[in-house]
């Protein structure tokens, strides 16, 4: 088989990458959509049972959003050899930024819905603080604002450095050279329509001026947060789970309904993370083995389906179990007052 087979995805390849990142990126904006807007309609989006959900499904709906308009540009036949492949100005590398954007705000806020879990439970432990009081504020504390602002603005910030640098990137110049340095042949497999940990490097980047470090750069602006966010995710879990058994102990032994809350609370955890493991493990690995030397497209082509299918799922995932498979949120979206003024207020419900 031929090596030039092995390395690059076929037309076909990529058209059903193309086409599975455009029905799952379409369904997260269904759904991360419905918790959006219903929050609007309503006029529910400071209640602090909705304001968390509210930001995050702003988050995906924007990601799948601009994932959507990538994947159909490139069944459009837009890609053309001097638009939309790395190094070359064009629509899909300013979407892909966008979209590289949307997601890493997905996943701080992600940590911001922890860390308002976790500074409830805190202070409900050092103060006794009153749940109906908790009922009217949208945050925990000042601070939280200050979270949601570095949520937004820190990807914001990168994405606009990510776009001016690849908006200036140059091809090679072979002018000065001994010899001539060939022509790349440009493959739909280089399309910036998508992520840039698939590309081939040697294949993608090579007439870039400096593309290999500018790829890498590439690469872990948003590998590193993914990173980061999956570790410190699991750290607050932990500590949410250990604040919440000290809050029930402040009474005594812990009670059979006492009992029963800590064992939901850990199964929410539970799956909270593993949803989030379920959409960005594949990524993961994948941008890890892009960093091998023996990295191939062709070679990880069932990988790169399996990352088109579970990684814009985000979505639609976030919203049902941040969402609407939590009773206090569909009450609170639904009952006139607040949810944590009636008395089925308990020191969870102000939190997950």
């Amino acid at each position: 088989m031929n090596s030039t087979t092995i390395e690059l995805l076929s037309n076909d390849q990529m058209r059903a990458i193309s086409v599975i990142s455009l029905v799952t990126s379409c369904l997260s904006f269904i759904g991360s959509g419905s918790v959006f807007f219903c929050a609007i309609y309503h006029g529910r989006v400071c209640y602090p049972e909705i304001f968390p959900t509210f930001h995050l499904s702003l988050a995906d709906m924007l990601s799948s959003f601009f994932l959507l308009i990538g994947s159909s540009v490139f069944l459009k036949n837009m890609v053309i050899h001097d638009i939309n492949f790395p190094g070359s100005p064009g629509p899909c590398g300013y979407i892909m930024t966008i979209v590289t954007c949307s997601y890493t705000i997905a996943f701080f806020l992600t940590i911001t819905y922890a860390l308002e879990a976790l500074f409830r439970f805190r202070r409900r432990l050092t103060d006794g603080m009153n749940l109906d009081l908790m009922a009217v504020q949208a945050v925990s504390n000042k601070w939280m604002y200050l979270a949601y602002s570095l949520a937004w603005l820190v990807p914001v910030v990168l994405a606009v450095v990510l776009m001016l640098v690849t908006g200036n990137l140059r091809d090679k110049d072979d002018s000065a050279a001994l010899e001539p340095i060939p022509t790349p042949i440009i493959t739909d497999q280089c399309s910036s329509c998508f992520a840039v940990f698939w590309f081939n490097e040697d294949d993608c980047w090579v007439q870039v001026d400096e593309g290999q470090m500018w790829h890498t750069a590439i690469k872990l602006m948003f590998l590193i947060p993914l990173m980061l966010v999956l570790i410190l995710n699991m750290i607050l879990y932990v500590l949410i789970t250990k604040v919440f058994k000290q809050v029930a102990m402040r009474r005594g032994l812990l009670s059979y309904h006492q009992r029963q809350e800590e064992s939901l609370l850990k199964k929410k955890a539970m799956l909270y993370q593993g949803v989030f493991f379920f959409c960005w493990l594949p990524t993961i690995v994948l941008g890890v083995l892009s960093f091998t030397s023996d990295y191939l497209m062709g070679k990880f082509y069932w990988l790169l389906v399996v990352q088109a299918v579970a990684g814009p799922l985000q979505g639609i995932f976030n919203s049902i179990i941040y969402g609407w498979k939590r009773d206090s949120f569909r009450r609170a979206l639904s009952e006139r007052t607040s949810l944590l003024s009636t008395n089925r207020t308990t020191a969870m419900s102000v939190t997950l």
